[in-house]
């Protein structure tokens, strides 16, 4: 039995990955992102260009898009800041980064904590009476773990699953 090449159209005997008229790879393959030649799906670099292959896990970072701010009350009780009643915490995940922006001093000061979708160990949904929080691990304790509380129970548990679901692919 015999496939067809995807790239040249040939024929292709069962058992070879690669094509025997135009050289390319014919069977489980996906497209360089820079150089678009067809190279193994679990390649970690191309062959034809040399360029560093993205993880699942990174593809998936990439293309999940989440922002949850914190609720006024929830901040300040929850992180014991006066400015949060003003200027809530609020957690981005987009390009492949988790990013906390904190405010302080009625909002003259803002601190950004990030971390690599990549670099992400577990995620975790802690219930409150009335708020839920979000814990983010990394490997290795290069980053510092990323927690948020003060967050509608909601927002935290869908993040949290999100999340997660992105890990286990």
């Amino acid at each position: 039995m015999e496939n067809s090449c995807p790239h040249c159209g040939s024929p292709i005997s069962v058992g070879y990955n690669y094509c025997q008229k135009c050289s390319r790879r014919a069977v489980d393959y996906v497209l360089c992102e820079k150089c678009r030649e067809p190279i193994a799906s679990d390649a970690s670099c191309c062959e034809h260009c040399s360029s560093v292959q993205k993880s699942v896990k990174e593809k998936a970072g990439d293309a999940i898009k989440l922002v949850v701010r914190a609720t006024h009350l929830g901040a300040f009780f929850g992180g014991g800041s006066f400015t949060g009643v003003f200027l809530p915490p609020i957690i981005r995940v987009h390009g492949g980064l988790i990013t906390v922006t904190k405010w302080t001093f009625l909002g003259l000061r803002r601190h950004s904590q990030e971390i690599q979708f990549s670099r992400v160990a577990s995620v975790r949904y802690t219930k409150g009476i009335f708020w839920g929080g979000l814990l983010v691990e990394t490997f290795g304790g290069a980053s510092e773990d990323i927690s948020e509380k003060g967050l509608r129970q909601e927002d935290a548990k869908m993040m949290a699953e999100q999340l997660k679901g992105c890990l286990q692919d």
